[in-house]
């Protein structure tokens, strides 16, 4: 039998492939791509001998009337004598003429590489084994890792945020710094750490205490569009990265990223089999592979899905560009987005910004032109008490969350300030009502807009 790469296993008669013993895994994991095997190299030509001065001697002997000594076969013209072949008869000897030269042998089948499938699904249970991470979890965390051997093809490169569970979250870094292309694990991070972090292509940092300014850096370097200042030259800093942002899941919210809370769990803490050291340190060999055959592919497709929010869709299409030939991963990957869309729109909804939009919308339904600030806070504490929450916004607090929200609050009249409803505030409150998914029934968006095209005329 042929040597085997340490990389890949053997095929079943079937077809399909089978783990040697030492890595039988009990059938949690399809077994690696078998590599075709190398014929044997052809031998070498034996060296030609040396030239025989015997005929030159044989002839000088013949002018001098000696006769030559008697011989069957000169050096020159006599084959060389063969081993008899065992169990062969002379009918089953190939002859040297008859032999084909290598260049001619039958051709080798082209390897198989891994496909988007096999790889998704390593790596998704290698998660769920080491990490302890639910399926959806597990299936969002191995997207985003294919994504990281693609980071020189795409523009947005997404952020993975783990809360909760410190323990758990820095588990789940460490198997990812097998799998992510060219990961380095970092114990904080800073705007002064950019340059030293050159050398590496996937950062997977823990910082509990994550602060705001270094939430929005992040935030700013998952686009590749934008440059950072470092002293007298601009350079882009923009990678994949991970980040363990502390326990509290409220934390600073970084632009372009995947949400994972890491619930602890009383699992007993996972003793790696050998046949699972094997899959970790083969499942990289088959992304770089994959990497290489596709990343043209990657660079050139395009794909645009539809029925999440804006920042949803940007992320859907990136992850879904790095899933080649697997067009029911990408549907999977749709619906676990929207699943954390709706989620994300439940924690936005119970926010201050939330209930002062809704206040506002209210008065535009209602067909108001302008609202008070402290009418606006009295119409959102009546919503926070519907809803059986007892804390209460001010007239002054209103006014900060319409700065906060793109909102000018203006002098309406010597009693007090708010907002007036013109075509620009109108259309601002629309895009903030989307951001919040804040939907209108058929009868309240005619009202609106009845009252934006009556303004118009």
């Amino acid at each position: 039998m042929p040597n085997i790469s340490e990389n890949n296993l053997l095929l079943t008669a079937g077809g399909d492939a089978k783990q040697p013993a030492e890595t039988d895994d009990g059938g949690c994991f399809e077994p690696f791509i078998p590599r075709v095997p190398v014929p044997p190299a052809p031998k070498p030509a034996p060296k030609p001998e040396p030239p025989s001065f015997m005929p030159i001697i044989n002839e000088v002997l013949r002018d001098y009337g000696i006769p030559p000594a008697a011989t069957d076969a000169t050096p020159d013209t006599a084959p060389p004598a063969s081993a008899p072949a065992v169990g062969t008869s002379d009918a089953e000897t190939a002859q040297p003429s008859e032999t084909l030269p290598a260049s001619v042998e039958a051709p080798l089948p082209p390897p198989r590489f891994a496909t988007a499938i096999e790889l998704f699904t390593w790596i998704k249970q290698t998660l769920s084994v080491q990490a302890h991470l639910p399926e959806d979890a597990a299936e969002l965390v191995a997207f985003w890792t294919l994504s990281t051997w693609f980071q020189d093809a795409l523009n947005v490169l997404p952020c993975l945020v783990l809360t909760g569970s410190a323990h758990d979250a820095r588990s789940l870094l460490h198997v990812l710094s097998d799998f992510c292309r060219e990961a380095k694990l970092l114990a904080g991070f800073g705007r002064s750490h950019l340059d030293a972090l050159r050398c590496c292509r996937t950062n997977l940092i823990s910082e509990p205490n994550l602060d705001r300014r270094t939430a929005d850096l992040l935030g700013n370097l998952t686009d590749r569009g934008f440059l950072v200042v470092q002293g007298s030259y601009m350079a882009c800093y923009s990678k994949s990265t991970a980040i363990y942002a502390g326990e509290n899941p409220e934390t600073h919210r970084i632009l372009n990223s995947i949400h994972i809370h890491m619930v602890p769990t009383h699992a007993v803490p996972a003793v790696t089999p050998p046949w699972l050291q094997k899959l970790m340190q083969r499942v990289p060999v088959h992304l770089g592979q994959y990497r290489n055959q596709n990343l043209g592919n990657v660079c050139r497709w395009t794909w645009a899905p539809s029925g999440l929010s804006s920042e949803t869709t940007t992320l859907a299409t990136v992850l879904g560009r790095c899933i080649v030939d697997a067009p029911e991963l990408r549907r999977n990957l749709v619906v676990l987005l929207k699943s954390q869309d709706q989620q994300r729109h439940t924690e936005m909804s119970d926010t201050s910004e939330a209930i002062v939009v809704e206040a506002i919308l209210a008065f535009i339904r209602d067909g108001r032109e302008q609202a008070y600030a402290r009418e606006i806070a009295a119409k959102a504490n009546r919503l926070l008490e519907a809803r059986g929450e007892t804390a209460r916004l001010s007239p002054e607090r209103v006014g900060h969350v319409n700065k906060k929200l793109g909102l000018r609050t203006r002098r309406l009249s010597q009693t007090g300030n708010g907002l007036t409803f013109d075509k620009v505030t109108r259309a601002r409150i629309e895009e903030l009502a989307a951001v919040y998914m804040m939907e209108d029934t058929p009868a309240e968006t005619e009202n609106l807009h009845g009252s934006q095209s009556a303004e118009s005329k």
